[in-house]
């Protein structure tokens, strides 16, 4: 069990080394990575990372802005058949003074008013354009709904190779070290004249099988440790160490 926790320390400690600080005597790396990916803590902190930093979310985010604004335009267009309309008049106007007694005096009239003018196609398709802009809202807010639907799920696919590929490293590094040590005694016993060529070589093969594992797994833990990383657009040992 010591080994296998020196084992992963070093593993980790290849992706941590200058930016990961935690005191050594208080907690271990590896303790604190399994503590971590136990309780899940840092996940819903991965896909909020990865929303904010999403370009293609950025994209969506513009395009509903875009049809927001061409919808308050469209709406807005009736306006643009507004017009101020102003007459002058000059005439008599007849008025009483007393009762029975008229008057007539010349007076000049001045009206101010607002008119609209529009094409009667304007006016009958106003409605089909307000709709079609807000289609054009509504598809473009559904396009940013599942975007952000389909970060979480690449989040969580992404988090969960990680946690696993965690998991097989432990494993690969153990069986590893158990067939190292089987093989060193093999071979002792082989120069002792206790086991035969053909032993010592399939003991070797079991041997070599594990060291392949065991490299196989460092890299699927690098790849997804750097995946998740650009993906989320987040320093994952910084991630790691203020999850603790």
């Amino acid at each position: 069990m010591k080994c296998r926790c020196i084992c992963i320390i070093a593993v980790f400690l290849f992706f941590m080394v200058g930016t990961l600080k935690v005191k050594a005597q208080s907690v271990s790396l590896d303790s604190l990575l399994d503590k971590v990916l136990a309780t899940d803590e840092i996940l819903p902190k991965l896909i909020d990372s990865a929303i904010r930093y999403s370009p293609q979310l950025r994209l969506y985010q513009n395009k509903v802005e875009y049809s927001n604004a061409t919808l308050k335009t469209s709406k807005n267009l009736i306006f643009n058949g507004l017009q101020l309309l102003s007459s002058y008049s000059y005439g008599t106007n007849i008025s009483a003074l007393n009762a029975g007694d008229l008057t007539t005096q010349q007076t000049s009239f001045y009206n101010v008013g607002v008119g609209l003018r529009l094409p009667v196609s304007d006016i009958l398709n106003r409605k089909n354009i307000i709709s079609a802009t807000q289609s054009q809202l509504n598809m473009a807010t559904a396009e940013k709904d599942n975007t952000i639907f389909l970060i979480r799920q690449d989040v969580i696919r992404l988090y969960q190779q990680f946690k696993l590929s965690h998991r097989l490293i432990a494993a690969a590094s153990q069986n590893k070290q158990i067939s190292e040590i089987n093989y060193n005694i093999a071979e002792k016993q082989f120069l002792q004249g206790q086991i035969t060529v053909e032993q010592l070589a399939k003991v070797s093969e079991v041997y070599t099988k594990s060291i392949v594992e065991f490299e196989t797994s460092t890299n699927s833990f690098q790849t997804v440790y750097m995946q998740l990383e650009a993906y989320a657009g987040v320093n994952l040992s910084n991630l790691i160490t203020k999850g603790k």
